[in-house]
């Protein structure tokens, strides 16, 4: 068979015989970046009465880089989408916060919630022990339409203006 060049940009490999003979074989490698177009290994046998090789010789030919540029542009998307819901999930636990603390402020002393749920007209019946006032004149019977200065109903500390 014919002396046998390596491609451009390529290594050959005797792997049997010495380059040249009947039963030669050879392997083709490619450096990085690049790709082998055609058979990566070469056998020297008879085709008749002549001695020739089993194709022709490969080429390496050069592979363009990966692009990166969509994965780059998916891992930005997904560190915003990430923080997107990181800030909307610590809005909601706010919300949520802020609503349970204005719940447990609500008045829970029974007498503040007593206050607030008599009527004006029911604090007369309620005795003013109950509320907590001390030495006050309910008494309606008396001159003048029963208070103090004829005002019905008005209860008053006896303790003041003495």
């Amino acid at each position: 068979c014919t002396h046998v060049q390596p491609p451009p940009r390529g290594t050959l490999q005797v792997l049997r015989g010495n380059g040249t003979s009947v039963g030669t074989i050879i392997v083709f490698h490619c450096p990085s970046g690049h790709q082998m177009v055609g058979s990566g290994l070469l056998t020297c046998a008879w085709k008749g009465s002549v001695a020739e090789w089993s194709s022709v010789t490969p080429m390496c030919k050069s592979v363009p880089p990966y692009e990166t540029f969509g994965f780059k542009v998916a891992v930005i998307a997904s560190i915003v989408s990430c923080a997107i819901i990181l800030l909307m999930s610590m809005a909601f636990l706010t919300c949520c916060l802020v609503r349970c603390m204005k719940r447990s402020e609500q008045p829970s002393d029974r007498a503040t919630q007593l206050w607030l749920q008599l009527r004006a007209g029911d604090l007369e019946t309620v005795p003013p022990a109950y509320l907590g006032l001390k030495g006050v004149n309910i008494s309606n019977s008396g001159g003048g339409g029963g208070g103090p200065a004829g005002r019905p109903g008005q209860a008053h500390d006896n303790y003041s203006f003495t």
